[in-house]
């Protein structure tokens, strides 16, 4: 298990989480790239898929595949081995992670965590790999109906909020209190996690928040949390 979980960011904000998982990747397999989180209406994935490239292309990364609801189905003949890496990109939280529990790609990306095979969340890709996505449920809508807002988990227990800021601390203590969070980890748009099978590590431009137990202690960049 090697997956980044990025706050949000983008361009010279994630320019190091970015490098870091174009690293990981075997360039001679394509990049899955999976953005059905964001709103098709607004941003077509076409365009999203050239904003990846615009990302990744001088990062030595040249061939993609893109999945979309329509070609969900098209995962049962595939192995998370057939790809360099999987990138799950931003948007509704609710939509995606609903999205995953009501299909195949659930079990896909469970078989990816388990396997060598790099992921790359960022944002709403990045909130369904903690415990729940309650953090995200105070900014995104649940017009799709989710019950179930278990994520997948990899924190041991730990919740994380990405495009975090100072002016949003009241509301995430808010959070802790009603849903009675031990611990959760506060990404900036600057920061991220590199999460390992023994440890997390905070990478990207900048230190992280950690809120336990009601305290809130800053996480120098690169610190280890061990499992």
């Amino acid at each position: 298990m090697k997956i980044i979980l990025s706050g949000g960011g983008s361009g010279e904000d994630s320019k190091e989480m970015d490098q870091l998982f174009a690293s990981f990747l075997d360039k001679s397999k394509p990049l899955l790239y999976i953005p059905i989180a964001m709103d098709n209406n607004r941003h077509s994935y076409d365009s999203c898929l050239n904003w990846l490239k615009s990302t990744f292309n001088e990062l030595g990364i040249n061939e993609y595949e893109m999945l979309t609801e329509k070609t969900i189905h098209t995962l049962k003949k595939r192995n998370p081995s057939d790809f360099s890496g999987i990138y799950i990109g931003g948007g509704n939280t609710a939509y995606l992670l609903k999205t995953i529990k009501e299909t195949i790609l659930g079990k896909f990306i469970e078989k990816a965590i388990d396997s060598e095979t790099p992921i790359y969340g960022g944002s709403a890709g990045a909130v369904i790999f903690a415990k729940t996505i309650s953090s995200a449920l105070l900014y995104d809508s649940n017009e799709v109906g989710l019950t179930s807002i278990e994520g997948f988990n990899i924190l041991n227990n730990i919740e994380i909020t990405c495009h975090y800021n100072n002016n949003e601390e009241e509301k995430i203590l808010k959070l802790i209190n009603e849903r009675k969070i031990s611990k959760l980890i506060a990404l900036s748009e600057k920061n991220g996690l590199l999460v390992t099978p023994n440890e997390i590590k905070i990478i990207g431009k900048e230190g992280s928040i950690l809120f336990e137990d009601n305290k809130k202690t800053f996480i120098k960049i690169d610190s280890i949390l061990n499992f």
